[in-house]
């Protein structure tokens, strides 16, 4: 299946639940991003693949405009009425994809895009489309989960994601990160990680625990050897998952 519908057909099923997601709403990760780009008042700002509008929304109060750019419809009915919700007239959300986003060179001061890029078939082209849009002297904030340097666990880990989600394409390591960002003329300025356990049932969110593939996920899970213990904990009362998350903010190279 073409992996942008693959994207659309899982978020379409469950938007209204991520838009009640703690963790999307005011994960730790957020709350980073927002300390680091720290805009103060000032231009405008894009949020790629912005889902319920999370990120983009909390960001909102601190810059002139906003747009939130997402590519599944369903995502774009939970932002727009966050957004009204909040009584925000500066906001607004583009129905598009991030490969090909549809704005002039440096329309942006700010260009983020938070816990979305691992769906993305074309990494590098995705990173492309931000940067052109990134006006001189702009800023890109990224936050996306990371995988472990070693390419076992890495493997693992993804296998993991996509049994649970097949619109997941690859969760690349910090490093991996960095280069794709320098591959596209930007400096990693702000590099650093958070990390979360999470609970089986609840890394599952927003599947159902009745879904058939919680017992195809687990039954790898239960196989697995040494390539999964930097990703998966084993505990008396059952699995958990060791998220880690990258927080990245670059600029232009010099």
């Amino acid at each position: 299946m073409d992996p942008r519908k693959q994207v659309q057909e899982f978020f379409a099923r469950y938007a209204p639940a991520y838009t009640l997601s703690p963790s999307h709403r005011t994960g730790e990760d957020l709350q980073r991003l927002l300390t680091w780009l720290a805009p103060q008042g000032r231009g405008r700002l894009l949020d790629v693949a912005t889902g319920s509008g999370h990120t983009a929304l909390a960001l909102a109060p601190l810059v002139e405009e906003v747009v939130g750019l997402d590519l599944t419809p369903a995502m774009g009915a939970e932002f727009i009425r966050q957004a009204q919700a909040r009584g925000f007239s500066h906001v607004r959300f583009v129905l598009g994809a991030v490969e090909a986003l549809p704005f002039p060179d440096g329309a942006f001061d700010w260009v983020t895009c938070r816990r979305a890029a691992h769906h993305f078939p074309n990494l590098p082209q995705a990173l492309a489309e931000m940067k052109r849009v990134l006006a001189p002297g702009g800023r890109l904030g990224i936050v996306d989960m990371i995988a472990p340097a070693n390419s076992e666990a890495a493997r693992f880990l993804n296998e993991l994601e996509r049994i649970r989600d097949p619109s997941h394409q690859w969760a690349y390591d910090l490093k991996e990160w960095q280069d794709q960002i320098q591959r596209i003329g930007m400096q990693v300025i702000i590099c650093e990680t958070t990390e979360e356990i999470l609970p089986w049932e609840q890394w599952w969110f927003p599947v159902p625990m009745d879904s058939p593939a919680v017992a195809q996920a687990l039954a790898r899970a239960m196989q697995a050897g040494p390539e999964a213990e930097e990703v998966l904990l084993r505990r008396p009362e059952g699995f958990a998952i060791r998220k880690r998350r990258g927080i990245l903010v670059a600029a232009h190279a010099r």
